[in-house]
């Protein structure tokens, strides 16, 4: 280290340390212990923390059950190695019982911003200790990245020296995560842009204090019931009759890193498909359809630890010219010569001839039921599957970045056995098969609707209104099961959007969660009243956009939609 480097991290620390001598004289009280004996080891939690995470020291056990063993330890200005060596290694040592399965690291303000592979060492090392100590779920606060409009102008001028790095800090701790399965980031970043919570840029006040307890409480919560990474849960559709496959909505809460889910049937390994893509952190919800087993059964496989919700909203008759073929890769440009993606504007052509003798298909389908996917687009934009030479103003799929946006489309080939996916901006195109109507099939999903987009009509549905949808609109006929695909975009508070037959009761599934800045769609294979009319109730005042994608009848025996699987208890 040079000469220079060294006087840059003492002043850095020196400024550090300043910023928290209000907080740390008072967090020099121990808090009383309310726990009259040692908790079990899954509702203990202890937080080792620099001076941000002192300012909680007293809202952190409240923001747990009674009965739960908190504590908190540490000292401001200490780095990520520091603590380990001053304070996680000595209480292992001299206080064991303070352990249990989950622990919370809350450092990195004072960061070795000279010798990144110094700090990257000194979280394996933090992690792997208390790994091998028996911690289960170790939980590491992100850091509050300092816009100037939530902060003083004097605390905006104190934060300039040093707060320039807490993104690098961010970034290198969301690496972590592919490293240490029992990882799991607390995300003070992705909450903390909002005035009133501190009392100069990073330091707590109580309205921060408690609100980054509860985010910790939160999370522990989450992590608590999700599955683990790489899991395969077995999921049961109830009264499935001899159905041969299932329509259903995947949801995942409070997943660990960026991942997809699979599903398939539960007597092989899980293929190379997906029809739930997911960020870290991220409520989303896709729909899909998968291959039942005849004691109705069918499974899902996690690459990363979440939670899990399934809601079922119909099942496929057997005998009826539908076949649930095992899930199969029919297209992926990333695998293509030169990983070209699809240019701006450009069409990708799917001949059905292709993937005929993978499926062990002869006939010629009426139409297929596929899920596509968006990966690593340059800009924001859709995708839109259809019949090639169909060119109606619709988009089954929206994506904002690069990041795998998934959605489900019953599509008719064309004359010529095949079907088409347009991009609006460049993006790969992953294209997965999940079912065939054979030729005489009672479907009709050869054009798509545009039912209503409230934009152009100048007012949002309002929160917890019920939108009706009458799905003979221009000339679909009457079914079993409607195919649509719904928009949320403006949201104005976080909420979820369900689908259901109106006059019955509005059950307590859903198939779209919506929130500010997100433009989020999915589809949905729905079961519409006698009448024809679907119901898509919405919790919070949003802009709505409906496609009409489809209709089916005869080989699909409708539900009124069920959860089958909520892991969170």
């Amino acid at each position: 280290m040079t000469g220079n480097s060294a006087r840059m991290r003492r002043r850095l620390t020196s400024l550090l340390a300043v910023t928290a001598v209000g907080i740390g004289a008072v967090a020099a009280v121990p808090p009383a212990d309310t726990v009259s004996a040692v908790a079990p080891r899954s509702q203990r939690v202890v937080m080792f923390t620099d001076s941000v995470g002192l300012g909680a020291e007293f809202a952190l056990p409240r923001a747990f059950p009674p009965d739960w063993q908190v504590r908190v330890d540490g000292r401001p200005a200490e780095m990520v190695g520091e603590m380990e060596h001053n304070f996680v290694r000595p209480r292992l040592r001299t206080n064991p019982d303070w352990f249990g399965d989950h622990v919370v690291i809350a450092a990195g303000y004072n960061f070795s911003h000279w010798d990144h592979p110094r700090f990257v060492s000194e979280v394996d090392s933090m992690v792997n200790t208390l790994t091998a100590a028996g911690v289960k779920h170790v939980y590491w606060m992100t850091l509050r990245e300092i816009k100037p409009q939530y902060v003083s102008a004097g605390a905006w001028r104190q934060i300039q020296p040093y707060s320039w790095y807490f993104p690098d800090v961010n970034r290198l701790l969301e690496e972590a995560l592919e490293r240490h399965p029992n990882l799991h980031l607390v995300d003070w970043r992705a909450v903390a842009d909002r005035p009133g919570i501190t009392y100069d840029a990073i330091h707590l006040n109580n309205d921060g204090a408690a609100l980054f307890s509860n985010i910790i409480r939160a999370k522990v919560d989450g992590v608590t019931t999700s599955v683990p990474d790489g899991s395969t849960t077995r999921i049961s559709v109830p009264n499935a009759n001899g159905a041969i496959a299932a329509a259903v909505n995947v949801t995942t809460t409070d997943p660990r890193s960026a991942g997809f889910v699979t599903l398939h049937p539960c007597n092989g390994p899980p293929p190379v498909v997906s029809m739930h893509n997911h960020r870290r952190d991220e409520v989303v919800a896709h729909a899909g359809v998968v291959p039942l087993d005849g004691n109705g059964d069918f499974c899902a496989t996690t690459r990363v630890s979440t939670n899990l919700i399934v809601d079922v909203t119909g099942l496929f008759r057997p005998d009826s010219g539908f076949t649930a073929p095992p899930p199969t890769r029919w297209l992926d440009t990333r695998n293509s010569a030169g990983r070209a993606p699809v240019p701006a504007g450009g069409e990708v052509v799917l001949d059905f001839d292709e993937i005929r003798s993978r499926v062990g298909y002869s006939g010629d389908p009426r139409a297929v039921v596929v899920v596509v996917t968006a990966a690593e687009a340059s800009a924001p934009g859709w995708l839109r599957v259809g019949t090639c030479g169909d060119d109606a103003e619709t988009s089954n799929v929206n994506y904002s970045d690069a990041a795998a946006v998934p959605n489900l489309a019953v599509v008719e080939p064309d004359a010529d056995g095949r079907i088409c996916v347009t991009t609006l901006a460049e993006s790969h195109v992953v294209v997965d098969l999940f079912g065939i109507f054979d030729e005489g099939s009672a479907v009709e999903a050869d054009r798509a609707v545009r039912w209503t987009d409230t934009r152009e009509l100048g007012a949002k549905v309002a929160a917890g209104s019920e939108t009706r949808f009458d799905t003979t609109v221009e000339g679909f006929g009457w079914s079993d099961g409607a195919v649509i695909n719904v928009t949320a975009v403006n949201t104005e508070a976080p909420g979820f959007i369900t689908v259901y037959p109106c006059g019955d009761e509005r059950p307590t599934t859903s198939m779209l969660n919506t929130g500010p800045g997100l433009v989020v769609s999915n589809a949905s294979i729905a079961a519409p009243n006698d009448d024809q009319i679907l119901c898509i109730y919405s919790l919070s005042a949003t802009d709505l956009v409906v496609d009409m994608m489809g209709s089916i009848d005869d080989s699909f025996a409708p539900l009124v939609p069920i959860r089958v699987l909520d892991t969170r208890g």
